[in-house]
């Protein structure tokens, strides 16, 4: 559950000691930064203050702060991390909410998806003007795929959005640890009348195979990634400034009306790294449970994500706008 990389026109940055609204900023970059193809520069407000708040302080000038540098440099990877901890704080907390709370089953699914929506929209107001707003292995692989994302960066994307999702899986365990004991009298399981696995990561539906739940997965991830690159397209809709708003409420339908059968993992870092955070609780028995269903999260958004791009490139992709004299 993510977006795609802002893709555009190359462009330049160029640092100045002012904003085009005047304000002073509180550090200047020394260089102009080239940007490839597919990445354009996002100036963020947190990179301008009033020049009154730095003489308050030194602390109130982030150069001054320690390991500034090491931290600038990666704070893409940083922000994929925090953005997919905010997705799975907010969308396994709706779970848990909907399974401790059973007084309105009948709105419960509703309630999901409508948590796990607005969870990833906050994910990509939070990150998307500095990473890009990934949050999915399968968004960044495809990206790289097509040519979208640098190589270079791709296993360190991955790896950040798995420990974030694995984070926030142990912060929503210490938030819900005593509804845990209510729910189940402290002796977890993984299914069941108190069963509790499904918080953490996706399992399909009781009768439904592993061939169509592979489809599924793949199926609902293409529709994701083909959507995010009609929406994020500026040449096609102009819901490319409203991009985290507009991938929430996809994400939301999809998890409301083809989702069900398997959870819609769509995602393998939403799944993988939660459930990784599960065998604490439940041993081997994610990784076990339904013939070793865990592989088809894990792998098959992955070639849904690749086939949803190769759609949209192949049959919708518009011609590129014709050039200025």
């Amino acid at each position: 559950m993510s977006s795609a990389e802002p893709h555009g026109r190359a462009d330049q940055y160029y640092a100045t000691s002012e904003r085009p609204d005047g304000n002073a900023r509180y550090h200047e970059h020394p260089k102009v930064v080239m940007l490839p193809e597919h990445e354009i520069a996002i100036p963020q407000a947190a990179d301008y203050e009033l020049p009154e708040l730095l003489a308050l302080h030194p602390m109130y000038d982030p150069t001054n702060w320690p390991l500034y540098n090491l931290r600038y440099r990666f704070r893409d990877y940083f922000a994929e991390f925090w953005g997919t901890f905010i997705l799975i704080f907010f969308g396994d907390g709706v779970v848990a909410t909907v399974t401790f709370n059973t007084t309105n089953a009948a709105s419960s699914y509703l309630a999901i998806t409508f948590g796990w929506g607005i969870g990833l929209a906050m994910a990509l107001y939070c990150c998307m003007g500095i990473s890009g707003g990934h949050l999915n292995p399968a968004v960044t692989f495809s990206n790289a795929l097509f040519g979208k994302f640098s190589w270079r960066k791709v296993p360190g994307y991955m790896f950040a959005q798995f420990l974030g999702a694995f984070a926030a899986a142990a912060t929503l365990y210490g938030i819900f640890k005593d509804q845990f004991d209510v729910f189940d009298g402290g002796n977890r399981q993984l299914m069941g009348p108190q069963g509790t696995g499904g918080i953490w990561c996706t399992y399909a539906k009781p009768g439904n195979g592993k061939f169509f739940s592979a489809f599924s997965e793949i199926v609902n991830t293409a529709i994701l990634l083909f959507i995010i690159f009609s929406i994020g397209d500026d040449r096609l809709t102009p819901a490319k400034h409203h991009l985290p708003i507009a991938i929430g409420l996809l994400v939301f339908a999809i998890g409301t009306c083809t989702g069900w059968v398997t959870g819609y993992a769509i995602n393998p870092a939403r799944d993988f790294g939660p459930r990784v955070f599960s065998t604490i609780l439940y041993g081997s028995d994610p990784f076990t449970f339904g013939g070793h269903y865990f592989w088809v999260p894990l792998t098959m958004p992955f070639v849904g994500a690749c086939l949803g791009i190769f759609v949209y490139q192949f049959f919708i992709l518009p011609e590129p706008k014709p050039k200025k004299d």
